[in-house]
């Protein structure tokens, strides 16, 4: 059960398209659940060279710009209001960042909602983002690409492995493949080998006393990562969003993501539902 559902917004440079306000309230609306907004507000600093400042007007162009993010936060809430109407959530969360969005407020923030929405619509910081709230959150993240209808996930596809990502993905999404009307399990072949716990049959006799029943299906990965033969039988198979494990590691106080992970946070073209 979704009780609650944290939309990030964001304002510079480009605001968040009202598709993507308009998809997260009918998503909440499919859950019952209510949706609130958390936005950075850019604030990019004043140069201190004077030179810079009095032969480009460098000062004036930053006013200019911290003016239209402000602009574009303030019409962003006006529209989550207006589509969310008595399913709008607590206010929404207005965090002050500098020049670049600062994603760890807004995962602090993410604890306690049941799930955060993100919208992917070519915004340069919409993975850092992503990564933070995936790892750093302990919640579920839906990376939305596209705009979704009034009945939203009526196909869904689960992509299973045995893994611990995988089984915690098929947990955090079950409200949403209850109230799907059909689900697809795939196992992607040819990428790695799979452990024994990989069966799919387990799968759907623990998603059947979930009151789900589901069909088990095989993809063979063709000369591609196992993200891109995901996201292929996602949309070969009439599917509406694609729920799987998340996957990364630190390595040298680097993160590195898994390849599946990695395509679908640079390349995902469905909605997906992601835990880790």
């Amino acid at each position: 059960m979704m009780k609650d559902i944290l939309l990030t917004l964001k304002s510079h440079p480009e605001p968040t398209p009202r598709w993507a306000i308009e998809s997260a309230v009918n998503i909440g609306r499919h859950l019952g659940a209510k949706v609130s907004g958390g936005m950075c507000i850019v604030g990019i600093p004043k140069v201190s060279n004077f030179l810079a400042d009095r032969l480009v007007g460098a000062n004036d162009a930053i006013a200019e710009e911290n003016l239209k993010s402000r602009d574009n936060a303030q019409t962003l809430i006006d529209a989550l209001q207006e589509c969310a109407g008595a399913d709008a959530g607590s206010d929404p969360m207005l965090i002050e960042c500098g020049h670049i969005i600062d994603p760890r407020v807004l995962t602090e923030h993410a604890r306690v909602f049941d799930l955060t929405i993100v919208p992917a619509y070519g915004h340069p910081e919409t993975q850092s983002v992503v990564e933070s709230l995936i790892f750093s959150s302990g919640r579920p993240v839906l990376l939305l690409p596209q705009e979704v209808g009034s009945q939203p996930f009526g196909s869904i596809v689960v992509a299973w492995d045995g893994s611990r990502g995988a089984a915690r993905a098929v947990h955090d999404a079950l409200p949403l493949l209850r109230s799907a009307a059909a689900v697809k399990v795939v196992s992607i072949t040819g990428d790695k080998e799979l452990p024994a716990s990989a069966s799919v049959d387990a799968l759907l006799t623990h998603l059947a006393n979930h009151g789900i029943k589901a069909s088990a299906h095989a993809e063979e990965a063709r000369r591609e990562d196992a993200g891109s033969a995901l996201v292929r039988f996602t949309h070969t198979s009439g599917g509406e969003l694609l729920v799987m494990g998340a996957y990364g590691q630190s390595k040298l106080r680097e993160f590195v993501l898994g390849g599946a992970t990695r395509t679908i946070l640079t390349s995902a073209t469905v909605p997906v539902f992601l835990s880790h």
